[in-house]
């Protein structure tokens, strides 16, 4: 598998810089104990986070608890964005991934497409769902130029799935819900993993089921 940084190796300047501060992330995220595992240390490492998220500094990309708006509509509120790296890291966690899984991802921020894909390693897939064209185009884009052209990026209602790639040996809703839409449950393959952030009595909890 191909990343910016295997591509890159060698280079100095922001490259340099950029690597330095996936190691310092990493080492806040095991303390914070929300990484767990070497294998997301490893995915959480080697992911060029500021590639997702061009026109921010360096070191906010690489900030553990640190949200990335990445869309804002005319009135300059954000409706995309890149969940804070602990949040994600945590989901990974629970999501129990391994290589040669199946994975949809509801809701495209573009940074954790790639995460799931270092998981589920080359013999897996990895499908990732926005109803924004906009955001799936970004979302193509920065795939490809970190090298991840791997993961199959879809604009559709979110709510329906992506059923042409199921079943599903895990769903990773990356936007919370109020609610699970029955597609998500139809397109899990038998004794799949559904990790998704719940809006229960006012909070959002990121729940397995």
């Amino acid at each position: 598998m191909n990343t910016l940084q295997d591509m890159n190796a060698g280079t100095a300047g922001e490259d340099a810089e950029a690597a330095a501060l996936r190691e310092a992330m990493v080492a806040e995220l095991r303390k914070l104990e929300v990484i767990r595992s070497d294998a997301v240390a490893r995915a959480v490492g080697v992911v060029p986070r500021h590639v997702f998220a061009p026109g921010e500094p360096l070191k906010r990309s690489y900030a553990a608890k640190t949200i990335l708006q990445t869309k804002r509509d005319e009135h300059g509120v954000p409706i995309s964005m890149i969940s804070a790296a602990d949040i994600q890291a945590m989901m990974l966690e629970q999501a129990q991934l391994a290589p040669g899984m199946r994975v949809l991802e509801i809701g495209s921020g573009g940074y954790n497409a790639p995460l799931i894909a270092e998981l589920v390693g080359d013999t897996g897939q990895v499908t990732t769902v926005d109803i924004d064209s906009d955001v799936i185009e970004r979302t193509r884009r920065y795939l490809d130029t970190a090298g991840y052209n791997q993961v199959q990026a879809v604009v559709a209602d979110a709510a329906e799935g992506v059923a042409s790639n199921a079943p599903y040996d895990c769903i990773i809703a990356t936007t919370s819900a109020w609610d699970i839409p029955p597609a998500w449950t139809d397109q899990l393959a038998e004794g799949g993993r559904l990790v998704v952030p719940l809006r229960m009595r006012g909070l959002t909890r990121s729940v397995v089921f």
